[in-house]
């Protein structure tokens, strides 16, 4: 399955002290500096993690002046969710904490419209197809 469609990959430093523990995670800006952060509930998505943030030597997540890999918004994405939601085609999915989606909308920001043929996810991070043509942009 490919992960991501019609988009090339970014690059971006972190904020001090945002890691990004895997592909699927929804990114934000940080608001502050050119950096991205972890998505949370309020934030506007600019993009899609495409894998881990950078490591060091020792194989442990950098913490100050990290680099990932990120999909723009856009385009079907597979995106990291969290555990127990049920999908139905064409829900709206909604950004959550730790760069997460879920179908619950409160002040959360849309992050795009569901594409599967219906889901329940099992574990937190699962991938989900969402087009993310439709996200919010304030």
């Amino acid at each position: 399955m490919v992960a991501f469609t019609g988009n090339d990959p970014r690059n971006a430093v972190l904020k001090d002290a945002e890691t990004v523990s895997g592909v699927g995670k929804v990114l934000a800006k940080d608001g502050i500096n050119n950096k991205l952060q972890v998505g949370a509930a309020t934030d506007v998505p600019i993009g899609i993690s495409a894998g881990e943030s950078s490591r060091d030597a020792d194989l442990v997540f950098e913490t100050t002046g990290a680099t990932v890999s990120y999909f723009p918004m856009g385009g079907v994405q597979m995106v990291a969710s969290q555990t127990g939601i049920t999908y139905r085609t064409g829900d709206l999915v909604y950004l959550k904490g730790v760069g997460r989606v879920n179908r619950t909308a409160g002040s959360d920001k849309l992050v795009g419209v569901y594409v599967g043929e219906g889901v329940t996810t099992a574990a937190n991070d699962e991938l989900i197809p969402v087009n993310t043509t439709q996200c919010a942009t304030a």
